[in-house]
């Protein structure tokens, strides 16, 4: 591939709940999605469910005052909350509406941002240098790939865009961002993952290198057939992860740079861009990022990259 497709991590910033600022049009308890808040004066009764600190909750035995998360045997952590979903490291957790989703975001020092999972006919990205500040960047795009000629214009279903990045944002302290997804018609529409934070040039920073031709990319689904007792199938519906395997040669005095990076991320999962080319979209992902760097001669290094991606 050209010195243009090089392989970058996004290094996640933590979201917290006071980072999610007013602006967002997903509340802490959102009733609209069947949420109910927890309190100690209601009488729980065994698999009722309650959002408390983010997560919801489901109860494993009848009770009043206990607390969740202070007792495993009263409630069960199930998923996060409608608000909180784009924050855990799952993107089949989908923070879900009608019509429109907006959050509004104070994540700290960031030159970047990932997004997956996401639904809807377009989306908004706004970045202000400070709250109620000046617009610094801006995005506006469709989420559906564009027409490849007239044909498939007139005749094809337009397919789904469901990951979004962004890279080289101009750093404010306390820089603000919108983001907005929305759709016609009252549709539905959602985010399943949001990740801020900085991206780092893994690989193929210099004269040479860069991620090369045979890089693979398997879809793995989880779905399985179930065989009844009756000897009839049926296939259960599961989620699916991207996963990409591939290699990169980099120049020598690059080797100690790219093994740090892959150390530092060994145990926590990342936005992986291979190439920021179009046709070989592809070969981006989320997931834990795995590798090897190896001295080819005294002016390269290849790093060998895994990806496994989350679902």
């Amino acid at each position: 591939m050209s010195n243009t497709a090089k392989a970058v991590l996004l290094i996640p910033n933590e979201i917290t709940a006071d980072m999610i600022k007013t602006g967002t049009s997903v509340p802490v308890v959102d009733s609209d999605a069947g949420e109910v808040a927890w309190d100690d004066t209601t009488d729980w009764e065994t698999d009722d469910e309650v959002n408390h600190n983010g997560w919801i909750w489901e109860a494993q035995k009848a009770n009043t005052d206990i607390e969740p998360g202070t007792d495993a045997t009263a409630w069960l952590r199930v998923r996060p909350s409608n608000r909180m979903a784009p924050f855990d490291d799952q993107m089949n957790t989908r923070s879900v509406a009608e019509s429109e989703i907006t959050y509004v975001l104070q994540p700290g020092f960031f030159t970047g941002i990932a997004m997956y999972g996401l639904q809807g006919d377009s989306i908004t990205i706004t970045l202000y240098d400070e709250p109620d500040g000046e617009v610094v960047d801006s995005f506006t795009g469709d989420l559906y790939e564009q027409a490849a000629g007239l044909y498939e214009y007139l005749f094809m279903p337009l397919r789904a865009l469901t990951k979004i990045q962004r890279s080289n944002l101009p750093l404010y302290p306390d820089a603000e961002l919108h983001i907005t997804v929305s759709a016609a018609n009252n549709a539905r529409v959602g985010i399943g993952m949001i990740v801020v934070g900085h991206w780092m040039t893994l690989l193929g920073t210099g004269d040479i290198g860069g991620l090369e031709y045979g890089a693979e990319v398997e879809i793995k689904t989880y779905s399985y057939i179930k065989t009844n007792d009756d000897g009839t199938t049926q296939i259960v519906p599961r989620h699916s992860a991207t996963n990409v395997n591939c290699s990169v040669v980099i120049e020598g005095d690059q080797a100690n740079q790219a093994a740090d990076l892959l150390a530092q991320v060994a145990s926590r999962p990342v936005a992986f861009i291979g190439s920021g080319l179009p046709r070989y979209a592809y070969i981006n992902t989320f997931g834990l990022v795995s590798g090897t760097v190896k001295p080819e001669s005294w002016a390269t290094a290849r790093v060998q990259l895994s990806v496994k991606g989350y679902i």
